[in-house]
């Protein structure tokens, strides 16, 4: 097994961490991450990592130091907190040298499980089926999709002239009626490059796509000719030198993050989001951040346009605000007419932004650009969907929790300058007053527009009418997530369904006539589905229950079972969990968590604790800042739950969770009573809740998290920090800790110093 982990290597089994008596306490995984996000797919074959009993590990040390923190308490005043490992806050060959320890040590240890090949090839038949996307159709009538034919790495983007016309209901897709347009495992030898994002020009002849490196936020962008492709036999000679392939333009944006490629619609260029050049010297303009490992403070970003053939020294600059350096923007173009150019300001991560207009018909593309400022404050949240000249569809969340669809008129620029005219905005879809959360809404056909509800974490996909009059639901009895791709200018739209034991499928809709919003004699077939080589959906099942929380509250919770699953209490549990910055967990199909249930005769649970958007924004509001500790209570409780009525054995129940889900991870070990869970997994999680906001974009979690220079944020931080509160009084359950190389360094040095203060807290536990 390699030295350096990635997700695909961590295939071993959970059976043994399960039992109790375990001399493990702590350990600590270094892997590479190829993505930003959190791919939950992968969750169960961490989990299943087997801890041998009796074995004494001899950890890799790191030197204390007396360094102290000083913050301000309410309660207190002065408050000195000792922080022993600041030293791996710096990138040197002493911190480098202490991870490949810890990853010898972790390969040495993995290795001796005599369960890790028969459950890795186990693993691998199950993953080994194929996997797609819904397509896109460009301006053109060129088609692409996303397609993996079961093992590969990453995803390949695939194109044909037009939509493929082929039988859903036979396992050979539409593939060989394309060619593969883009491979990124061409990227890199090591897989650790991956597109961050990706966009087509209206007139469909480029294709813009950023490229991420061992995970970091940032990126650069690159160009290329739609019928330029970049595969094995274009470009094969280039894998892991792709800057050197000839069939890309010249053109390269660096220093790109948190952005979005707009394409203007006359495909001249693009707009982007873009942060200033690091100062340190590096080998490459990408890499003038030494090695990669994301540190500093993410400031001043500014939104440019980027002309096509020029260099990025020539880019525009459309917008900045050296008032507000650490606001971060987003933009849009209006989708059917090209001509409103939106741009979106937010200064953290509580959905509330402001909305400002330019009209591109108008005026000439930089700073002096006049703004029609929709939106001047940060009161609530707000997107534009869809316009009609100057009438315009807005999702917002104001004096709505669960969200609604409002439309203003936009008056002339002079009007609403000199106040004679301001926006007025008229109820479109009302809130829905059942408890519906509205997820999207899209136009399509011309006249008709798509609503996606989520109700009960169960997902609905409506039909609306241009009067705003739901007219039909599809697929009424189905129970999953489903998700829609449409265009304003098609008469038709792609939905795609999956769920905890339905792997993907997407079905087509179309239109009876262009233009309307008409649903009699539409057609909605099949147009994909997913066929399994390993896993047979029908062996599981899944149902909902509902759980009391400490102060009464119900909560959710989706339980995943084979149909070999003992209901005796006696089977183990995968317990998986987020609760944060309003994100929904909604259904997933994992072939790595079904694997476990299948093969350990095992269930898997996923509670909708607050913090996330289940119920809207209230749901979410009720496990922020203060209220973060009933987050904690949230996801114990469902514990509990599970052992009290015989879903799984008492301390068999693994908990694992990534990102904000792996500070849950971390705190629940720390407050959860002895004996409350089996084993925990933290993914990448923040373990220093007081020096999160000092790093790359840590400022804008302080509206979940709160502000540990404030002095009252300070004293119920400092009360549930994962790294501050590790218990003396209790023996833990065994911990796994997996961080990053490049991504948000300070959660990877945080996982660190978490590691260190569990071994040193420890100690006496560690046998």
């Amino acid at each position: 097994m390699p030295a350096v982990w990635t997700t695909r290597d961590i295939h071993v089994t959970l059976r043994q961490v399960l039992r109790q008596g375990y001399s493990i306490r702590a350990i600590n995984l270094r892997h590479h991450t190829n993505s930003t996000t959190i791919d939950t797919a992968n969750m169960g074959q961490r989990i299943s990592t087997l801890f041998q009993p009796k074995q004494r590990l001899v950890y890799p040390t790191w030197r204390r130091s007396d360094h102290h923190d000083l913050y301000k308490s309410e309660k207190l005043g002065d408050v000195r907190i000792h922080d022993p490992y600041n030293g791996l806050e710096k990138d040197d060959p002493e911190r480098t040298k202490w991870l490949q320890e810890q990853a010898d040590l972790t390969s040495w240890y993995l290795k001796r499980s005599n369960h890790t090949e028969k459950y890795r090839e186990t693993l691998e038949k199950n993953y080994d089926y194929h996997r797609f996307s819904a397509p896109t159709v460009a301006g053109d009538g060129s088609c692409y999709w996303y397609y993996n034919e079961g093992l590969a790495d990453q995803y390949r983007l695939y194109r044909s002239d037009e939509l493929p016309n082929f039988d859903a209901n036979l396992p050979e897709g539409p593939e060989k009626q394309a060619q593969v347009f883009f491979d990124p495992n061409l990227l890199s030898e090591d897989g650790t490059s991956s597109l961050a994002t990706t966009a087509i020009s209206k007139c469909g002849k480029f294709f813009a796509y950023g490229v991420s490196k061992a995970g970091t936020d940032s990126f650069s962008v690159y160009i290329r000719r739609t019928d330029s492709p970049f595969n094995q036999d274009t470009a094969g000679k280039y894998k892991g030198n792709f800057e050197e392939e000839p069939g890309r333009l010249p053109d390269i944006i660096r220093f790109v993050k948190f952005s979005t490629i707009v394409w203007a619609h006359d495909s001249s260029g693009f707009f982007y989001q873009r942060f200033p050049e690091p100062q340190q010297e590096g080998p490459r303009p990408e890499e003038k951040k030494s090695s990669g490992i994301e540190t500093g403070k993410d400031r001043d970003a500014a939104v440019y346009f980027h002309r096509l053939d020029t260099k990025q020294s020539e880019d525009v600059l459309v917008f900045k605000d050296p008032e507000n350096p650490e606001h971060l923007f987003g933009v849009s173009i209006t989708e059917f007419d090209g001509r409103w150019l939106e741009l979106y300001t937010s200064r953290d991560t509580s959905h509330k932004n402001k909305l400002w207009l330019a009209d591109l018909h108008a005026d000439k593309i930089g700073q002096n650009m006049r703004w029609y400022k929709v939106i001047d404050d940060f009161d609530a949240e707000y997107s534009i969907e869809a316009n009609d000249d100057r009438k315009f569809y807005v999702v917002t969340n104001k004096d709505a929790p669960r969200k609604k669809v409002v439309t203003f008129e936009l008056p002339e620029h002079e009007d609403l300058q000199n106040g004679t005219r301001s926006i007025e905005f008229k109820e479109f879809i009302p809130e829905d007053k059942d408890g519906a959360v509205l997820d999207a809404f899209s136009a399509a056909n011309g006249k008709a527009f798509i609503v996606q509800y989520s109700k009960n974490v169960h997902d609905e996909v409506w039909i609306v009418g241009h009067d705003g009059l739901l007219k039909e639901r599809l697929d009424p009895d189905f129970l999953g997530s489903m998700s829609v791709s449409c265009k304003r200018r098609d008469d038709f739209f792609f939905v795609t369904m999956s769920g905890f034991t339905n792997p993907s499928m997407v079905k087509l809709y179309r239109f009876p006539e262009a233009n309307s919003d008409k649903t009699e004699k539409a057609t909605y077939t099949l147009w994909r589905k997913t066929y399994l080589s390993g896993l047979l959906p029908e062996e599981f099942s899944a149902k909902q229950v509902w759980y009391k929380s400490t102060d009464g509250i119900r909560i959710p919770m989706f339980i995943v079972r084979h149909k070999d699953t003992p209901t005796n209490g006696t089977a183990p549990a995968i317990q998986y969990g987020y609760g944060g910055f309003s994100y929904t967990i909604a259904p997933f199909f994992s072939p790595s968590m079904l694997t476990f249930v299948k093969a350990y005769r095992g269930i898997l649970a996923v509670p909708g604790i607050r913090g996330g958007a289940e119920f809207g924004e209230d749901w979410h509001l009720a496990g922020i800042r203060e209220k973060r500790v009933q987050v904690f209570n949230d996801f114990i409780q469902a514990t509990k739950y599970l052992e009290d009525n015989r879903y799984a054995g008492k301390g068999k129940v693994a908990i694992n969770g990534g990102s904000n889900g792996g500070t849950l991870v971390a705190a629940c070990v720390n407050r959860a009573p002895e004996g409350t869970f089996g084993a925990a997994v933290a993914d990448v999680g923040v373990m220093d809740l007081l020096k999160f906001h000092r790093y790359t974009i840590g400022s804008a979690w302080i509206s979940d998290y709160g502000n540990p220079d404030d002095p009252h944020d300070f004293d119920f931080i400092k009360d549930y920090s994962p790294l501050h509160n590790v218990p003396t009084d209790r023996v833990l359950p065994p911990v796994m800790l997996l961080t990053g190389d490049r991504k948000l360094g300070f959660l990877v040095t945080s996982a660190k110093e978490h590691f260190l203060t569990m071994i040193c807290v420890l100690k006496t536990t560690i046998a």
